[in-house]
């Protein structure tokens, strides 16, 4: 019998056994797929309550994958499931085909059946859905109001509104911004809790089964992602330019719950691509919901077209941002672990070249030239809230230090002298009214900041002698209570604010909250949680509301606004200068000068002062 030429089909009562039934199969799988398809566009079409899943979903993968796997077998019983090609036999491109979609599909089968568990959103009943939803919703509204406001007042701060991308923040700036930026950390962590707490929408059936709460609970977690996402951008905007003022936010403020970088964190975790994409998957979701669910009207039936709205005042205030800020943020925000790396790989190094600059001294080592003699002489002429600037020849770290003067150090006085001079009715009503109750300055200290005042009533052992602390100064090992054996040196100047006691004490008890804070390596002013020695005295004097205090003019050094001590000096002579001296803000007290050729201190006068801030900072060219 001669075989069927190409083209004419072969009568299935001649074909064998194995080729029939691998040609049922085939035929079986070829109509189940679309088939599969079909009854998926049917649900959708007819919605009669039918959960989509697990029914629907379950029904359409498993026919999916018999069909596949029928077209597979078939194939191969038909013999058509391999090719003899030149390299040999291999099987068929269709049958690789089908055979990897099945397995993709079992693969989505498996998953599909994880992802039915139970979870504490999807496992609440209808009703306590409904009255957990209802809270939450309100909870999201207010949080939604209030940071809104807190926004709008952060972007009209008068830092906000500068032209001066380099402001340092004044003190009472600081307290409000401090208590602004305190109340938007915790604002997002709340939206953020209940954008977590909703985001298990997806697990509701989007059948008429469980699509109220799919749609509601898409809803709350989606217009909690926009309202951080949006918030987070505000923020940053308008810090982006101002880096004293990133700098003051990404500092730990205690008591206001925030940790170590919690600006840096914000943006991290806010504006990176995952979150952008988060965005735009919250917008195609909803035009899905609209077009194929009508879902803005059911929104509204439900009672949560309110937060539809929303939604898209967010996504509209998103997308009215100009690109350019958008695509800068998302850059930021990408590349800030890098900068953040880099500079903690570096802080390391840079804080020990600088704490080896300044314990390196080239000669004279343990030997300095005023004597504890000229100490005693000068300590009676002394007061509480002095100012005193040092300088301690043959250090490397002067070398590193703009100006004659390298140091600076806020003067206390031994504890029996502070307790005396500030027994004063005016300190004394301004501590009451502090405390509440009548209270002398040093009690209202040593209640206030107990650790530190029993370390500076405590003093230190020297040997066999005991020695009051009369200074607080920021050296590399940090704030610190010291002697003046340690803090003198070769050179030492003192000059008095002219303010009032209550002022100084004001000052003495700004400066006793800073006692172990760690020394600032990167002479950076914006923040307070690390502090150089000017700094210390610099926070201290600031003026802020009811505390009078020194304007003392920050200098750019490097690109950044700081202070060197020898600018203390310098403020004093330029106010000496002016005709009246009313400008003036200090008083001259002492100075001990010094003769490296004769290797002797000696007293100086206030002129020969007035003009220390312009000698030569080099050691050698010291006379």
């Amino acid at each position: 019998m001669s075989s069927p030429r190409y083209g004419e089909s072969t009568p299935n009562s001649d074909l064998p056994v194995r080729q029939r039934v691998g040609r049922l199969l085939d035929y079986v799988g070829q109509i189940g797929l679309p088939l599969g398809i079909g009854v998926g566009v049917g649900y959708f079409v007819s919605d009669r309550g039918i959960p989509l899943y697990p029914h629907i979903v379950e029904a359409m993968l498993g026919l999916g994958i018999s069909s596949l796997l029928f077209m597979a077998g078939g194939r191969f019983l038909r013999g058509k499931a391999y090719a003899v090609t030149e390299r040999g036999t291999q099987l068929r491109k269709r049958v690789v085909a089908a055979v990897v979609l099945a397995l993709a599909l079992l693969a989505g089968r498996l998953a599909f059946e994880e992802a039915q568990e139970l979870t504490p959103l999807t496992a609440m009943s209808q009703a306590e859905f409904d009255r957990a939803f209802e809270s939450d919703a309100q909870r999201y509204r207010d949080l939604d109001d209030t940071l809104g406001g807190l926004l709008t007042d952060l972007e009209g701060s008068t830092w906000a509104t500068t032209t001066d991308t380099e402001v340092i923040l004044s003190a009472d700036q600081e307290v409000v911004l401090r208590d602004q930026w305190g109340s938007v950390w915790a604002h997002l962590l709340a939206l953020d809790q209940l954008r977590v707490a909703y985001e298990d929408w997806w697990r509701f059936d989007p059948s008429r089964f469980a699509r109220d709460r799919h749609l509601r609970a898409f809803l709350l977690s989606g217009a909690a992602e926009l309202t951080l996402v949006e918030a987070s951008m505000r923020v940053s905007l308008v810090a982006a330019e101002r880096r004293n003022v990133r700098t003051f936010l990404d500092s730990p403020h205690e008591g206001r719950g925030l940790p170590p970088a919690s600006f840096s964190r914000m943006r991290r975790e806010l504006q990176g691509n995952r979150d952008l994409a988060r965005v735009a998957a919250v917008e195609r979701y909803m035009d899905l919901l609209r077009h194929g669910f009508q879902g803005r009207t059911e929104a509204g039936t439900l009672g949560a077209g309110w937060l539809w709205d929303r939604s898209v005042t967010h996504l509209s205030a998103i997308e009215a941002m100009n690109p350019l800020d958008r695509v800068a943020l998302q850059a930021g925000s990408t590349v800030q672990p890098l900068r953040k790396g880099l500079r903690r790989a570096l802080y390391p190094a840079q804080k020990g070249f600088a704490e080896s600059m300044g314990d390196t001294r080239t000669r004279r080592p343990g030997k300095y030239l005023i004597t504890d003699v000229q100490v005693s002489e000068m300590r009676p002429a002394l007061r509480p809230g002095d100012i005193a600037m040092s300088r301690k020849n043959w250090y490397l770290s002067n070398l590193g230090l703009p100006g004659f003067w390298p140091h600076a150090i806020l003067v206390l006085g031994p504890p029996e002298t502070l307790v005396a001079y500030f027994d004063d009715p005016d300190v004394t009503a301004w501590v009451t009214e502090q405390a509440g109750t009548p209270m002398r300055f040093d009690a209202w200290l040593a209640l206030r900041y107990p650790d530190a005042w029993r370390r500076y009533s405590a003093g230190e052992q020297d040997g066999d002698h005991h020695v009051n602390y009369e200074v607080l100064e920021a050296i590399s090992e940090g704030v610190v209570f010291n002697t003046w054996s340690h803090a003198a040196g070769d050179y030492l100047a003192v000059v008095r604010p002219r303010l009032s006691k209550v002022a100084k004490a004001q000052a003495i008890a700004s400066a006793f909250g800073e006692l172990g804070k760690p020394y600032d390596f990167n002479f950076d002013f914006a923040s307070d949680h690390t502090l150089v020695c000017t700094e210390l005295v610099w926070r201290a004097y600031r003026p802020a509301e009811g505390k009078d205090g020194l304007d003392i003019p920050l200098v750019t050094v490097a690109g950044r606004p700081t202070l060197p001590a020898n600018e203390l000096a310098r403020l004093y002579a330029a106010q000496w200068e002016t005709e009246d001296g009313g400008e003036n803000q200090l008083d001259f007290v002492w100075f001990w000068d010094t003769s490296e050729a004769d290797q002797r201190a000696y007293l100086g006068d206030e002129a020969a002062f007035r003009a220390s801030h312009a000698r030569p900072q080099w050691d050698t060219a010291q006379k």
